[in-house]
């Protein structure tokens, strides 16, 4: 066989759909969708939610399971008899379209007369549960509307993320953001908080663990951030990425190739020791890596600004990340990239 024939065989089989290759079984993250090279990969539920309830760390496993019983009681089945014994009084909600305070939460659900007959057994669209210290991150699969007008959609990864104090929710960050036509409801003194985070050498902090493994999990994904998204040099992807990287950004192409020219259209910057955008939080189990931080952005349609929780989440292998989930819609860019097409 010739080597020209040979290579344009080799390039043909690059375009083939792939198999989806096994996860670990001590992974967090479920079996991903079929690959298609060129492609991102859709987000998939977990197959087993309630395996995602278990941890090494007693106390993690009840955060878990107080967080999967409160959506699957309160968030799905409306029973607001049930909302006292998941948030406490002083309960603080950082989504702008949603209000503080316990009773408030209570009296909105009770409001909303779609309270189903039984209380689901899972959470049919949960991809993980992800717990470290008081914390426990929810990654779901959301669905879009093609931007076509086909009918078709597509996927994205929702993220609900947790503070737990003493037994019940305390605060609560997502991934939701104003779309044209929503408008901020006036809940008074009970108005959601706006997200903060953590700027300058403070972050460090955050990635500090007691488990060996996950701190190295936490310290490669806080210099991968700093080293690409915010300095701009997808060069230096062959030190973050594995070249199987499985992408589930809805904007970007599977691999780390399609990883580098997703990242060219970020204009090279001074490299630094800490995040550009102030880290909310910074959380690790298992293999996966949450990272979160407060972004700025402007409402549809009066412009105004407003502040958001931006989640990534990275499944690490070898001492690479081999996946990566956030929040992205189509369409949906940085300033900074939509400037550098």
């Amino acid at each position: 066989m010739s080597k020209q024939l040979a290579r344009k065989l080799f390039c043909l089989a690059a375009l083939v759909i792939t198999a989806p290759l096994a996860v670990s079984a001590q992974s967090l993250a479920p079996p991903h969708a079929t690959i298609v090279e060129g492609k991102p990969v859709p987000v998939v539920p977990h197959p087993d939610a309630r395996k995602l309830l278990t941890s090494k760390i007693p106390a993690l496993a009840m955060n878990k399971q107080l967080v999967f019983d409160y959506w699957r009681n309160v968030i799905l089945a409306s029973r607001a008899e049930t909302v006292d014994q998941f948030l406490t009084s002083t309960f603080v909600e950082h989504n702008p379209l949603l209000p503080s305070g316990r009773q408030t939460i209570k009296d909105r659900v009770a409001a909303m007369n779609r309270k189903p007959a039984q209380v689901p057994g899972t959470i049919a669209d949960l991809v993980t549960l992800v717990a470290e210290g008081p914390y426990v991150v929810m990654a779901s699969v959301s669905h879009y509307p093609e931007p076509d007008q086909s009918g078709n959609t597509y996927t994205s990864t929702r993220f609900d993320m947790f503070r737990i104090d003493n037994g019940r929710i305390a605060e609560h960050w997502d991934s939701a953001l104003f779309r044209s036509g929503e408008a901020l409801t006036d809940f008074g003194v009970n108005k959601a908080v706006p997200v903060t985070g953590t700027s300058g050498l403070a972050q460090h902090a955050m990635i500090a663990n007691n488990d060996a493994a996950l701190y190295d999990n936490k310290r490669l994904a806080f210099d991968l951030w700093r080293h690409i998204p915010d300095a701009g040099r997808e060069e230096m992807a062959e030190l973050y990425l594995d070249p199987t990287y499985i992408q589930h950004n809805p904007n970007a192409a599977t691999g780390r190739a399609g990883f580098q020219e997703y990242f060219k259209r970020r204009p090279d910057a001074p490299i630094q020791i800490t995040l550009k955008d102030p880290l909310v939080a910074l959380i690790a189990e298992g293999d996966l890596v949450v990272q979160v931080l407060q972004t700025d952005r402007q409402h549809p349609d009066n412009k105004q600004n407003y502040s958001v929780a931006w989640f990534d989440m990275f499944r690490i292998e070898n001492h690479r990340v081999i996946e990566h989930w956030d929040t992205a819609s189509k369409g949906e860019l940085p300033a900074v990239m939509q400037q550098n097409p």
